[in-house]
């Protein structure tokens, strides 16, 4: 959720409104609802204040820079994925690589637009606004129609309030089959929240093609699996690796939805996991899988990605280490186990966030955001600090990071990890990326 919640409710209330003026504006709506029933007159005064409230919020974005900051959120057709947390899709709108939709349909008082999409053959991403009377935000799963054929999916979902009655939306879709370069597609959402409806959308969609695809040929046996890398899709907006995984159900040591990758361009980044889908079928004690990892974008001039498989020690509980914050000097040591350690060198804190900057330690490879060996910040009563808009560590440099929790007294914080082991490493495999 956004933190403009509060925001809005502290700026609203500090703006001066002339009693007559909005005593005028009351009168002037007011006069139009029709009476009927109670209940249906309390619903149509809550709606005229909703309206009251509109008004002066948009009045009040020229006069307030903290307003004129949250109505500056509200997203433009042809600038949705341009402020986005998600490094790629940030690229795609830039780039101007993006598909302008703006198609709205309404039922139960909900109107629900699509504004843009972005689909580049490695991801599928639809950006959409919900505007109601109170906005509500969550979508139930849609249903998705290819050329006219229901297709089968996994899902994700992410977004923010900019007004009480406004919410702005993702939904990323992946697809358990590859799609066409080109196709009409008819999407039809049964439910926003708790409330049933009927949101239908047609519209044509288009490919970008500024995708590379390498196709591979190459298997190898991980663990009793046979493990083949079927294509490497190189986009703007992302890097898709689809893996295909052949076991025998009476000889499988590890799951294949255990199997992770590190991908590793030649200057020895490595890229960041977004997201992860698999689906599988079994006949006669045969296990097919088919496992798709998402992840950042390659940087450009890469010339080379080395697909390193690994896996997770299966240690569940871990360990957690907890430091407090009170007292502490600085440089302050972390243990992180066998993965290494956190060594903290600045802690800044004011009225508004925490900001952590820190060194890892570790001989073992990590991508940009510490997916798999974060940090974390506790208030005392053990409530989690990290912010739900940008949950993830950031690199500087090197192996230097910093990373931003919320606002608490910093006496009564504690700093909080869990002792990893290293990965367990395979065979790794170095693809040539081909020029444009």
């Amino acid at each position: 959720m956004s933190k403009q919640w509060p925001d809005l409710k502290k700026e609203m209330d500090n703006i001066q409104v002339p009693l007559e003026k909005l005593d005028k504006i009351i009168k002037n709506v007011a006069p139009s609802i029709k009476k009927k029933k109670s209940k249906l007159k309390i619903v149509s005064y809550t709606a005229v204040a909703a309206a009251v409230a509109l008004f002066i919020f948009v009045g009040s974005a020229s006069v307030s820079p903290a307003m004129a900051k949250i109505a500056s959120h509200v997203p433009l057709i042809g600038t949705f994925f341009n402020d986005v947390q998600d490094e790629g899709l940030q690229i795609a709108g830039q780039k101007g690589l993006t598909q302008i939709i703006d198609q709205s349909s309404k039922d139960s008082g909900i109107t629900l637009t699509i504004n843009e999409m972005f689909y580049d053959g490695t991801r599928l991403v639809f950006g959409y606004t919900q505007e109601s009377l109170l906005a509500i935000g969550e979508l139930e799963r849609p249903t998705i129609e290819i050329n006219g054929r229901e297709i089968n999916f996994s899902s994700s979902y992410s977004g923010e309030f900019i007004t009480p009655q406004k919410y702005k939306g993702m939904v990323e879709i992946n697809p358990t089959e590859e799609l066409p370069e080109e196709f009409e597609l008819n999407m039809r959402i049964d439910a926003i929240g708790l409330i049933p409806g009927n949101w239908n959308f047609q519209f044509h969609v288009k490919q970008s093609n500024q995708v590379m695809v390498v196709r591979l040929e190459e298997a190898q046996m991980i663990e009793e699996m046979k493990v083949k890398i079927n294509s490497l899709k190189i986009g703007p907006a992302g890097t898709d690796l689809a893996v295909q995984i052949t076991s025998k159900e009476e000889e499988m040591n590890l799951e294949p939805y255990d199997l992770e990758f590190f991908l590793v361009d030649d200057h020895g980044n490595v890229l960041d996991l977004l997201g992860k889908d698999a689906h599988g079928d079994t006949e006669s004690g045969v296990v097919e899988t088919t496992v798709g990892y998402l992840f950042s974008p390659l940087k450009e001039g890469t010339k080379k990605v080395r697909v390193i498989p690994y896996k997770l020690e299966d240690h569940i509980p871990l360990e957690k280490v907890m430091i407090p914050l009170e007292g502490q000097s600085y440089p302050l040591k972390l243990s992180q186990g066998d993965f290494g350690d956190i060594t903290v060198t600045e802690i800044q804190s004011n009225e508004e966030q925490i900001i952590v900057y820190f060194d890892v330690n570790s001989e073992s490879l990590y991508d940009n955001r510490l997916t798999r060996n974060p940090i974390w910040l506790e208030d005392e009563h053990g409530n989690n600090l990290m912010l739900e808009e940008a949950p993830f560590a950031k690199r500087i440099e090197d192996n230097s990071f910093k990373q931003v929790f919320k606002a608490s007294e910093i006496e009564r914080v504690n700093l909080a990890t869990f002792q990893y082991s290293k990965p367990i490493m395979y065979e790794e495999l170095e693809l040539q990326v081909p020029e444009k």
